[in-house]
């Protein structure tokens, strides 16, 4: 609401009402309509034994036997232990192929925010995904542990995610390239090992609105996707039926995100 008051505060600070305050909006979608196809029936060039075996069994192979370490140690992560789900998040997209050749998956990534006419506030990226020509910002991770209640995951990723936007137009900028009006930022917040996928559209007048403290007249709608399971987010992917569906949704997001990131690489 434009009536909502508005401070410079660090994008790590967001919460629902601040996503009030600028006008932005978050539209959940069927799987089939977020990614525009059904998911897949098979998953291909990824060990079968990742996807049966229980987090504590281990695995033959070392690099799956690795991976099922981190998401023991992320399911079980207590509140102030949120660095076990920024470590699984990091290998499990780069299990899934997020980095390429050129990309860098980075974690505790310090982007600046320009916020209320202060230059001096920041957030920081649990995880991000770095083209490094530029280098552009091309995927945020925020995560978050069920039991922790010092945030708002979903209003801190678009907080961080109209960072990147900044940022990534100001190294635009100063290599001489043109600036873009929108980028479609894509997003994953990280509760617990439950994985909530967003695609964000940052545009030139919601981040001016940021910069100013103004209220953009034009509302924001933020595209989510939730991965539907049978239990409590606390449960997420060390339970394997679950994991196998969050892996489905992982492997449409990649190309999906691709496909927006591939927009606005300089």
């Amino acid at each position: 609401m434009s009536t909502l008051s508005r401070s410079a505060k660090s994008g790590s600070d967001w919460s629902s009402y601040d996503l009030e305050a600028y006008n932005i909006v978050i539209q959940n979608q069927s799987a089939r309509t977020f990614f525009g196809h059904n998911l897949p029936t098979t998953l291909e060039n990824i060990d079968p034994e990742f996807l049966t075996a229980g987090v504590t069994t281990g695995a033959a192979d070392d690099n799956t036997n690795r991976l099922l370490s981190y998401l023991d140690l992320a399911s079980g992560a207590h509140a102030n232990q949120k660095s076990a789900i920024r470590d699984f998040a990091t290998e499990l997209l780069r299990m899934l192929g997020f980095e390429e050749r050129s990309f860098v998956l980075r974690s505790g990534y310090t982007i600046p925010l320009q916020i209320c006419g202060d230059l001096r506030r920041h957030t920081q990226a649990d995880v991000c995904l770095v083209n490094r020509r530029g280098p552009t910002i091309c995927l945020i991770v925020q995560a978050a542990k069920v039991a922790f209640t010092g945030g708002d995951p979903e209003a801190q990723v678009i907080a961080k995610a109209i960072a990147a936007f900044q940022m990534n137009n100001l190294k635009r900028a100063h290599l001489g390239k043109e600036m873009k009006d929108s980028m479609s930022i894509p997003c994953i917040a990280m509760v617990g090992t439950w994985p909530i996928f967003y695609v964000v559209p940052v545009t030139q007048e919601l981040s001016k609105a940021v910069e100013r403290g103004d209220y953009p007249e034009v509302v924001t709608k933020v595209r989510s996707c939730t991965v539907v399971g049978s239990g409590w987010l606390s449960d997420g992917m060390d339970i394997p039926d679950f994991r196998l569906k969050a892996l489905k949704h992982y492997v449409l997001f990649r190309s999906l995100a691709k496909s927006l990131w591939s927009q606005f690489l300089v």
